[in-house]
Protein backbone atom coordinates (compact mmCIF):
# COMPACT_ATOMS: atom_id res chain seq x y z
CA UNK A 1 0.00 0.00 0.00
CA UNK A 2 3.16 2.51 0.89
CA UNK A 3 5.76 0.55 -0.75
CA UNK A 4 6.09 3.45 -3.78
CA UNK A 5 6.13 6.07 -0.94
CA UNK A 6 8.33 4.54 0.99
CA UNK A 7 10.90 3.79 -1.21
CA UNK A 8 10.50 7.58 -2.52
CA UNK A 9 11.65 8.79 0.80
CA UNK A 10 14.49 6.24 1.55
CA UNK A 11 17.28 6.94 -1.23
CA UNK A 12 19.59 5.53 1.20
CA UNK A 13 18.14 2.12 0.56
CA UNK A 14 19.65 2.45 -2.56
CA UNK A 15 22.92 3.68 -1.32
CA UNK A 16 21.86 7.47 -2.24
CA UNK A 17 23.62 9.82 0.32
CA UNK A 18 22.14 12.76 1.35
CA UNK A 19 23.84 15.73 0.77
CA UNK A 20 25.08 16.66 4.49
CA UNK A 21 25.08 20.36 4.10
CA UNK A 22 26.68 22.65 6.71
CA UNK A 23 27.23 20.44 9.53
CA UNK A 24 25.44 21.70 12.72
CA UNK A 25 26.98 21.58 15.84
CA UNK A 26 23.95 19.87 17.80
CA UNK A 27 24.30 16.97 15.68
CA UNK A 28 26.93 15.73 18.26
CA UNK A 29 24.47 15.90 20.88
CA UNK A 30 22.24 13.68 18.66
CA UNK A 31 25.05 11.03 18.38
CA UNK A 32 25.76 10.94 22.04
CA UNK A 33 22.37 9.82 22.38
CA UNK A 34 22.41 7.07 20.17
CA UNK A 35 22.58 4.07 21.88
CA UNK A 36 20.51 4.68 24.92
CA UNK A 37 16.62 3.41 24.25
CA UNK A 38 15.16 7.55 24.77
CA UNK A 39 12.74 8.51 21.83
CA UNK A 40 14.93 11.36 20.37
CA UNK A 41 12.28 14.72 19.82
CA UNK A 42 14.28 17.45 18.29
CA UNK A 43 13.01 20.85 18.60
CA UNK A 44 13.43 24.24 17.04
CA UNK A 45 12.00 27.30 15.30
CA UNK A 46 10.07 26.72 12.16
CA UNK A 47 12.90 26.62 9.21
CA UNK A 48 15.79 26.70 11.35
CA UNK A 49 17.59 22.78 10.26
CA UNK A 50 15.09 19.70 11.77
CA UNK A 51 14.79 17.90 9.03
CA UNK A 52 18.37 18.56 7.88
CA UNK A 53 19.71 17.07 11.06
CA UNK A 54 17.77 13.71 10.63
CA UNK A 55 19.47 12.98 7.20
CA UNK A 56 22.74 14.36 8.98
CA UNK A 57 22.08 11.64 11.57
CA UNK A 58 21.24 8.89 8.65
CA UNK A 59 24.34 9.63 6.70
CA UNK A 60 26.48 8.99 10.05
CA UNK A 61 24.24 6.27 10.94
CA UNK A 62 25.49 4.42 7.56
CA UNK A 63 28.97 6.25 6.97
CA UNK A 64 30.64 5.92 10.46
CA UNK A 65 28.74 3.30 12.47
CA UNK A 66 28.00 0.83 9.46
CA UNK A 67 24.40 0.50 10.22
CA UNK A 68 22.67 -1.62 7.17
CA UNK A 69 20.82 1.44 5.07
CA UNK A 70 17.17 -0.65 4.86
CA UNK A 71 17.68 -0.69 9.23
CA UNK A 72 16.99 2.73 8.99
CA UNK A 73 13.24 4.48 7.66
CA UNK A 74 12.54 7.78 7.16
CA UNK A 75 8.92 8.89 6.96
CA UNK A 76 7.82 12.66 6.39
CA UNK A 77 4.23 12.80 7.69
CA UNK A 78 3.68 16.16 6.07
CA UNK A 79 3.53 14.54 2.49
CA UNK A 80 0.28 14.76 1.08
CA UNK A 81 0.28 11.50 -0.11
CA UNK A 82 -0.63 10.71 3.55
CA UNK A 83 -3.42 13.45 3.72
CA UNK A 84 -6.48 11.32 4.53
CA UNK A 85 -5.11 8.77 6.58
CA UNK A 86 -3.74 11.24 9.05
CA UNK A 87 -6.95 10.63 11.35
CA UNK A 88 -6.66 6.61 11.72
CA UNK A 89 -3.31 5.64 13.40
CA UNK A 90 -3.89 2.32 12.26
CA UNK A 91 -2.53 3.49 8.58
CA UNK A 92 0.51 4.45 10.50
CA UNK A 93 0.71 1.24 11.75
CA UNK A 94 0.21 0.02 8.30
CA UNK A 95 3.01 2.12 7.25
CA UNK A 96 5.30 0.63 9.26
CA UNK A 97 3.91 -3.24 8.54
CA UNK A 98 4.81 -2.59 4.43
CA UNK A 99 8.11 -1.33 5.37
CA UNK A 100 9.32 -4.29 7.23
CA UNK A 101 7.72 -6.29 4.51
CA UNK A 102 9.50 -4.35 1.72
CA UNK A 103 12.78 -4.23 3.32
CA UNK A 104 13.19 -7.53 6.38
CA UNK A 105 15.38 -5.51 8.78
CA UNK A 106 17.48 -8.28 10.84
CA UNK A 107 18.33 -6.44 13.57
CA UNK A 108 17.19 -3.04 15.26
CA UNK A 109 15.44 -0.12 13.22
CA UNK A 110 16.11 3.41 13.14
CA UNK A 111 13.28 5.19 12.67
CA UNK A 112 13.04 9.02 12.01
CA UNK A 113 9.46 10.87 11.76
CA UNK A 114 9.19 14.03 10.21
CA UNK A 115 6.64 16.69 11.39
CA UNK A 116 4.94 13.78 13.46
CA UNK A 117 1.93 16.47 14.48
CA UNK A 118 0.47 15.61 10.74
CA UNK A 119 -1.08 12.18 12.54
CA UNK A 120 -2.65 13.59 15.77
CA UNK A 121 -2.24 9.95 17.66
CA UNK A 122 0.88 9.01 17.00
CA UNK A 123 2.17 9.14 20.28
CA UNK A 124 0.83 5.91 20.96
CA UNK A 125 2.28 4.79 17.69
CA UNK A 126 5.37 5.45 19.18
CA UNK A 127 5.12 4.43 22.87
CA UNK A 128 3.83 1.08 21.35
CA UNK A 129 6.83 0.07 19.62
CA UNK A 130 9.27 1.76 22.51
CA UNK A 131 7.99 -0.32 24.69
CA UNK A 132 8.81 -3.58 22.89
CA UNK A 133 12.47 -2.26 22.23
CA UNK A 134 13.07 -2.80 18.57
CA UNK A 135 13.25 1.00 17.20
CA UNK A 136 15.23 3.95 18.29
CA UNK A 137 12.86 7.02 17.51
CA UNK A 138 14.19 10.34 16.26
CA UNK A 139 11.30 12.26 16.24
CA UNK A 140 10.49 16.36 14.70
CA UNK A 141 7.30 18.24 14.75
CA UNK A 142 5.83 21.00 15.91
CA UNK A 143 7.51 22.38 19.14
CA UNK A 144 4.15 22.64 21.19
CA UNK A 145 3.21 19.08 20.36
CA UNK A 146 6.43 17.44 21.33
CA UNK A 147 6.53 19.47 24.86
CA UNK A 148 2.98 19.08 25.23
CA UNK A 149 1.83 17.76 28.92
CA UNK A 150 0.16 15.06 27.27
CA UNK A 151 3.03 13.76 25.32
CA UNK A 152 5.04 14.11 28.39
CA UNK A 153 2.82 12.19 30.25
CA UNK A 154 2.20 9.39 27.85
CA UNK A 155 6.11 8.90 27.42
CA UNK A 156 7.19 9.82 30.47
CA UNK A 157 10.45 9.12 31.25
CA UNK A 158 11.44 7.62 27.26
CA UNK A 159 11.98 10.81 25.33
CA UNK A 160 15.05 13.15 25.57
CA UNK A 161 14.90 16.77 23.77
CA UNK A 162 17.47 18.08 21.53
CA UNK A 163 17.27 22.05 20.64
CA UNK A 164 18.59 23.31 17.45
CA UNK A 165 18.19 26.99 16.45
CA UNK A 166 19.39 28.70 13.41
CA UNK A 167 23.15 28.54 12.44
CA UNK A 168 25.19 29.78 15.02
CA UNK A 169 28.29 31.98 14.26
CA UNK A 170 30.61 29.25 13.63
CA UNK A 171 28.14 27.39 11.76
CA UNK A 172 27.52 30.70 9.37
CA UNK A 173 30.95 31.00 9.02
CA UNK A 174 30.95 27.35 7.53
CA UNK A 175 28.38 28.59 5.04
CA UNK A 176 30.57 31.32 3.67
CA UNK A 177 33.74 28.57 3.12
CA UNK A 178 35.59 29.55 6.34
CA UNK A 179 37.17 27.04 8.69
CA UNK A 180 36.15 27.80 12.28
CA UNK A 181 38.51 25.61 13.81
CA UNK A 182 41.51 27.24 12.02
CA UNK A 183 42.67 30.03 14.20
CA UNK A 184 45.39 31.23 12.58
CA UNK A 185 43.60 31.69 8.89
CA UNK A 186 40.40 33.30 11.32
CA UNK A 187 43.15 35.89 12.59
CA UNK A 188 45.01 36.69 9.02
CA UNK A 189 40.97 37.46 8.00
CA UNK A 190 40.01 39.74 10.74
CA UNK A 191 38.52 42.19 8.50
CA UNK A 192 36.44 39.34 6.43
CA UNK A 193 35.23 38.57 10.30
CA UNK A 194 33.58 41.37 10.65
CA UNK A 195 31.86 41.96 7.47
CA UNK A 196 30.86 38.65 7.68
CA UNK A 197 29.63 39.34 11.21
CA UNK A 198 27.89 42.68 10.09
CA UNK A 199 25.62 40.36 7.88
CA UNK A 200 25.04 37.86 10.21
CA UNK A 201 23.56 40.30 12.50
CA UNK A 202 21.50 42.29 9.63
CA UNK A 203 20.43 38.98 8.21
CA UNK A 204 20.54 35.87 11.05
CA UNK A 205 21.87 32.32 11.06
CA UNK A 206 18.18 30.37 8.93
CA UNK A 207 19.93 27.75 6.54
CA UNK A 208 18.00 28.80 3.31
CA UNK A 209 18.94 32.65 4.15
CA UNK A 210 22.74 32.10 3.85
CA UNK A 211 22.03 31.06 0.30
CA UNK A 212 20.43 33.67 -1.31
CA UNK A 213 22.32 37.06 -2.15
CA UNK A 214 19.50 39.60 -2.60
CA UNK A 215 19.44 41.49 0.42
CA UNK A 216 15.55 42.47 -0.26
CA UNK A 217 14.45 39.07 -0.71
CA UNK A 218 16.69 37.87 2.43
CA UNK A 219 14.39 40.62 4.32
CA UNK A 220 11.43 39.23 2.70
CA UNK A 221 12.05 35.75 3.25
CA UNK A 222 12.48 36.58 6.77
CA UNK A 223 9.39 38.48 7.29
CA UNK A 224 7.74 35.34 5.58
CA UNK A 225 8.99 33.25 8.68
CA UNK A 226 7.87 35.15 11.13
CA UNK A 227 4.32 35.42 9.50
CA UNK A 228 4.25 31.69 8.47
CA UNK A 229 4.73 30.73 12.37
CA UNK A 230 2.10 33.44 13.54
CA UNK A 231 -0.73 31.96 10.92
CA UNK A 232 0.24 27.95 10.79
CA UNK A 233 1.89 27.32 14.19
CA UNK A 234 0.89 29.89 16.83
CA UNK A 235 -2.82 30.74 15.59
CA UNK A 236 -3.99 26.73 14.82
CA UNK A 237 -2.51 25.22 17.92
CA UNK A 238 -4.06 27.62 20.19
CA UNK A 239 -7.24 28.52 18.24
CA UNK A 240 -6.24 32.62 18.51
CA UNK A 241 -9.41 34.22 17.41
CA UNK A 242 -8.07 37.69 17.14
CA UNK A 243 -5.12 37.69 15.11
CA UNK A 244 -4.73 41.10 14.80
CA UNK A 245 -3.58 41.38 18.23
CA UNK A 246 -1.17 38.60 18.34
CA UNK A 247 0.41 40.33 15.23
CA UNK A 248 0.67 43.70 16.73
CA UNK A 249 1.97 42.34 20.14
CA UNK A 250 4.52 40.52 17.83
CA UNK A 251 5.88 42.88 16.00
CA UNK A 252 5.93 45.70 18.51
CA UNK A 253 8.16 43.21 20.57
CA UNK A 254 10.60 42.38 17.65
CA UNK A 255 10.89 45.67 16.97
CA UNK A 256 11.83 46.43 20.68
CA UNK A 257 14.35 43.39 21.28
CA UNK A 258 16.71 43.70 24.07
CA UNK A 259 14.37 45.88 25.43
CA UNK A 260 12.39 45.87 29.28
CA UNK A 261 9.27 45.14 29.50
CA UNK A 262 5.68 44.49 31.68
CA UNK A 263 2.63 43.40 31.40
CA UNK A 264 1.43 46.77 31.95
CA UNK A 265 3.80 48.51 29.30
CA UNK A 266 2.48 46.28 26.66
CA UNK A 267 -1.05 46.26 27.57
CA UNK A 268 -1.00 50.15 27.23
CA UNK A 269 1.47 50.33 23.94
CA UNK A 270 -0.53 47.45 22.71
CA UNK A 271 -4.71 47.52 24.25
CA UNK A 272 -4.55 44.61 25.42
CA UNK A 273 -5.36 43.07 28.80
CA UNK A 274 -2.57 41.57 31.10
CA UNK A 275 -4.12 37.77 31.60
CA UNK A 276 -3.85 37.95 26.87
CA UNK A 277 -0.33 39.38 26.97
CA UNK A 278 0.85 36.86 28.81
CA UNK A 279 -0.90 33.95 26.96
CA UNK A 280 0.87 35.62 23.82
CA UNK A 281 4.23 35.31 25.15
CA UNK A 282 3.75 31.70 25.92
CA UNK A 283 3.19 30.93 22.87
CA UNK A 284 5.77 33.21 20.98
CA UNK A 285 8.02 31.14 23.68
CA UNK A 286 6.17 27.14 22.46
CA UNK A 287 7.07 28.51 18.89
CA UNK A 288 10.62 29.31 19.78
CA UNK A 289 10.23 32.28 18.60
CA UNK A 290 10.82 35.15 21.08
CA UNK A 291 12.32 34.21 24.90
CA UNK A 292 12.09 36.24 27.73
CA UNK A 293 14.50 36.92 30.33
CA UNK A 294 13.99 37.31 33.86
CA UNK A 295 15.63 39.73 36.79
CA UNK A 296 18.27 37.77 38.38
CA UNK A 297 16.76 37.62 42.02
CA UNK A 298 16.95 35.00 44.64
CA UNK A 299 12.68 36.00 45.34
CA UNK A 300 9.99 34.53 42.98
CA UNK A 301 7.88 36.74 44.00
CA UNK A 302 10.30 39.74 42.92
CA UNK A 303 11.58 38.04 39.74
CA UNK A 304 7.70 37.82 38.50
CA UNK A 305 6.93 41.25 39.66
CA UNK A 306 10.00 42.85 38.00
CA UNK A 307 10.18 43.85 34.20
CA UNK A 308 11.67 41.27 31.78
CA UNK A 309 13.29 41.57 28.29
CA UNK A 310 12.62 39.85 24.93
CA UNK A 311 14.93 38.33 22.41
CA UNK A 312 14.42 37.03 19.47
CA UNK A 313 15.08 33.04 18.15
CA UNK A 314 17.42 34.92 15.46
CA UNK A 315 18.64 38.83 14.21
CA UNK A 316 17.45 38.39 11.07
CA UNK A 317 13.63 37.94 12.10
CA UNK A 318 14.16 41.02 14.52
CA UNK A 319 15.81 43.15 11.79
CA UNK A 320 13.28 42.28 9.16
CA UNK A 321 10.67 43.57 11.49
CA UNK A 322 12.44 46.48 12.71
CA UNK A 323 11.82 50.10 10.95
CA UNK A 324 15.47 51.20 10.92
CA UNK A 325 18.63 48.31 11.02
CA UNK A 326 21.03 51.39 12.00
CA UNK A 327 19.24 52.62 15.09
CA UNK A 328 18.88 48.85 16.66
CA UNK A 329 21.83 48.00 15.47
CA UNK A 330 23.05 47.95 19.06
CA UNK A 331 19.75 46.25 20.66
CA UNK A 332 20.60 42.97 18.04
CA UNK A 333 24.60 42.88 19.35
CA UNK A 334 22.33 42.08 22.60
CA UNK A 335 20.31 39.73 21.42
CA UNK A 336 23.18 38.34 19.21
CA UNK A 337 25.11 37.86 22.48
CA UNK A 338 22.37 36.79 24.28
CA UNK A 339 22.08 33.68 21.50
CA UNK A 340 25.20 33.02 21.89
CA UNK A 341 25.09 32.10 25.47
CA UNK A 342 22.33 30.70 25.18
CA UNK A 343 23.83 28.09 22.94
CA UNK A 344 26.38 27.50 25.69
CA UNK A 345 23.11 26.40 27.84
CA UNK A 346 23.45 28.80 30.21
CA UNK A 347 20.74 30.04 32.81
CA UNK A 348 20.45 33.63 31.76
CA UNK A 349 18.80 36.34 33.75
CA UNK A 350 19.77 39.85 33.67
CA UNK A 351 21.41 41.69 36.95
CA UNK A 352 20.67 45.29 38.45
CA UNK A 353 23.04 46.35 41.47
CA UNK A 354 21.93 47.44 44.75
CA UNK A 355 22.73 50.60 43.27
CA UNK A 356 20.25 50.38 40.10
CA UNK A 357 22.67 49.85 37.55
CA UNK A 358 22.07 47.06 34.47
CA UNK A 359 24.30 44.49 33.46
CA UNK A 360 23.07 42.59 30.41
CA UNK A 361 23.28 39.05 31.30
CA UNK A 362 24.24 37.01 34.17
CA UNK A 363 25.05 33.50 33.36
CA UNK A 364 24.76 30.26 35.73
CA UNK A 365 25.38 26.62 35.46
CA UNK A 366 23.76 24.51 38.12
CA UNK A 367 22.71 27.34 40.14
CA UNK A 368 26.52 28.38 40.49
CA UNK A 369 26.76 31.59 38.85
CA UNK A 370 29.11 31.79 35.93
CA UNK A 371 30.12 34.88 33.86
CA UNK A 372 28.99 38.59 33.43
CA UNK A 373 28.49 39.83 30.32
CA UNK A 374 27.62 43.21 28.99
CA UNK A 375 27.58 44.36 25.61
CA UNK A 376 28.49 47.67 23.92
CA UNK A 377 28.85 48.73 20.50
CA UNK A 378 32.06 50.60 20.79
CA UNK A 379 33.75 52.11 24.26
CA UNK A 380 35.27 55.21 22.42
CA UNK A 381 33.13 57.78 24.14
CA UNK A 382 34.69 57.89 27.77
CA UNK A 383 31.48 58.43 29.52
CA UNK A 384 30.24 55.04 27.68
CA UNK A 385 33.11 53.42 28.68
CA UNK A 386 32.95 54.58 32.52
CA UNK A 387 29.37 53.52 32.47
CA UNK A 388 29.83 49.82 31.54
CA UNK A 389 32.94 49.45 33.55
CA UNK A 390 30.94 50.76 36.32
CA UNK A 391 28.59 48.52 36.04
CA UNK A 392 29.86 45.29 35.49
CA UNK A 393 32.52 46.21 38.16
CA UNK A 394 29.86 46.68 40.90
CA UNK A 395 28.12 43.59 39.56
CA UNK A 396 31.23 42.03 40.31
CA UNK A 397 31.68 42.77 43.82
CA UNK A 398 28.09 41.73 44.88
CA UNK A 399 28.51 38.30 43.18
CA UNK A 400 31.82 37.61 44.00
CA UNK A 401 33.02 36.98 40.68
CA UNK A 402 36.82 38.10 39.38
CA UNK A 403 36.24 38.77 35.95
CA UNK A 404 33.57 40.33 34.00
CA UNK A 405 33.08 40.30 30.10
CA UNK A 406 32.14 43.54 27.42
CA UNK A 407 31.42 42.61 23.88
CA UNK A 408 31.53 45.57 21.38
CA UNK A 409 31.48 45.14 17.73
CA UNK A 410 35.41 45.88 17.10
CA UNK A 411 37.11 46.86 20.35
CA UNK A 412 39.64 44.16 22.38
CA UNK A 413 41.47 44.44 25.54
CA UNK A 414 41.30 43.92 29.11
CA UNK A 415 41.23 46.39 32.26
CA UNK A 416 42.02 46.18 35.56
CA UNK A 417 39.02 47.21 38.33
CA UNK A 418 38.89 47.29 41.74
CA UNK A 419 36.72 43.82 41.58
CA UNK A 420 38.83 42.12 39.16
CA UNK A 421 39.77 41.89 35.59
CA UNK A 422 37.20 43.06 32.05
CA UNK A 423 37.55 41.93 29.43
CA UNK A 424 36.83 43.60 25.99
CA UNK A 425 36.08 41.27 23.25
CA UNK A 426 34.90 41.77 19.63
CA UNK A 427 31.51 40.19 19.05
CA UNK A 428 33.11 37.97 16.21
CA UNK A 429 35.55 36.45 19.01
CA UNK A 430 33.12 35.90 21.43
CA UNK A 431 30.60 34.09 19.31
CA UNK A 432 33.17 31.91 17.78
CA UNK A 433 33.04 30.68 21.26
CA UNK A 434 29.66 28.99 20.86
CA UNK A 435 31.80 25.84 19.16
CA UNK A 436 32.83 24.91 22.99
Amino acid sequence: MFEELLSDQNPHWLNSFYEDGIRRNILDNVIEHIDIPHIISIIGVRRCGKSTLLRQTINYLIKERGIAPRQILFVNLETPALGSYRHDITYLERLYSDYLKLTQPQDQVYFFLDEAQFFPEWQVFVKSHYEQKKIKFFITGSNSRLLSSEYITLLSGRTLPVEISPFSFAEFLRARGLDDKDKIALAADSHRLRSLLDEYLHFGGFPEITCIQEPALKKEILGMYGRHILFQDIMPRFNVKKSGDLENLYYYLITNVSSLYTYNSLSGAIDLNDKTIKEYLAYFADARLLISVDLHDYSVKQRLKSPHKIYAIDTGIAAAGSLSYSKNIGRLLENLVFLGLMRRGFDITYYRTKNNLEVDFLCRRERRITALVQTSMDMQAEKTRKREIRALTKAMEETGLQEGTIVTLEEEGEQETAAGKIVIVPAYKFLLADRE
